[in-house]
């Protein structure tokens, strides 16, 4: 994932993220088994099985991008939408310094303030306190890319067990049953890493 995580925190995070994935990689076979079965029941072939799980990994992948591109608007929206009020403010602070009805104290804080250095890390510094405070409350459309991504992370999982079965299936010889493996699992590896890094 990318992420540093140390402390008590780190390795909660840790244990339960290891325990997800045992749990998605003995979940998803047991789907694929009743999936292969129900396609048994209703005469469906392995082949037209695994397209259509495949499809719905796909449909989700691009539904979760999607959802993912809305928040990023939506945090950019609120970190522009903070640094033009902090740069109103600045503006105000001119005004100040400018008016010849206010105090020399206020004209002096307000060319403290506009000087800058301290003008460009308070605009900054507005845009990461917005932010902050908008990652602390979770939307709905946050809890939407999360529910998706489970789905397509559980939709992936299941197609790997249902490419690995038909392997099975379909290759009589145990050797090329056991490269076929491996190169299926070598190739799902290779994508997760891949998109894990963009």
């Amino acid at each position: 994932m990318g992420t540093d995580v140390t402390g008590i925190g780190g390795t909660t995070f840790g244990a339960l993220s290891s325990i997800g994935s045992d749990l998605s990689v003995s979940v998803s076979f047991n789907i694929a088994s009743e999936l292969l079965g129900a396609a048994s029941d209703e005469q469906l072939s392995e082949d037209e099985l695994i397209g259509l799980v495949l499809g719905f990994a796909v449909v989700f992948s691009a539904l979760q991008s999607k959802i993912a591109a809305s928040l990023a608007r939506r945090r950019l929206a609120v970190v522009e939408s903070a640094k033009k009020e902090a740069s109103a403010e600045l503006d105000r602070l001119r005004v100040d310094v400018h008016s010849k009805t206010v105090s020399e104290e206020t004209r002096s804080r307000a060319m403290l303030e506009l000087e800058p250095e301290r003008a460009r890390s308070h605009v900054e510094r507005a845009g990461k306190e917005a932010l902050a405070k908008h990652e602390d409350r979770r939307s709905l459309l946050a809890f939407l890319h999360l529910l998706v991504s489970i789905a397509q992370r559980i939709s992936v999982a299941i197609s790997v067990q249902l490419l690995a079965a038909s392997v099975r299936a379909q290759q009589p010889s145990r050797l090329v049953r056991t490269v076929s493996l491996v190169g299926l699992a070598s190739f799902f590896v290779l994508v997760e890493s891949v998109t894990g890094g963009a």
